[in-house]
């Protein structure tokens, strides 16, 4: 049962880490160069940097606990 459980958390932790890669790009810097970005497509970008941010921080707070569950199992 034990080998169960650990077999879907390091799916979850897979997966988890697949989607973290994909998304480093959108919680890059944006730049504010008004001469090549209007103040509207700016403050969407800087939106979509804050809600990027704030996942990778959840998905950084479920690895976490994967990795605790994956310890317990070990021990």
């Amino acid at each position: 049962m034990s080998q169960d459980w650990r077999e879907r958390l390091l799916e979850m932790q897979t997966e988890l880490q697949r989607v973290a890669a994909a998304g480093e790009e959108s919680a890059a810097v944006v730049e504010l160069d008004q001469t090549k970005v209007g103040r509207l497509s700016r403050m969407d970008a800087m939106q979509a940097q804050a809600m990027a941010q704030a996942s990778s921080q959840r998905r950084q707070v479920l690895l976490q606990g994967i990795k605790a569950a994956l310890q317990r199992i070990d021990d």
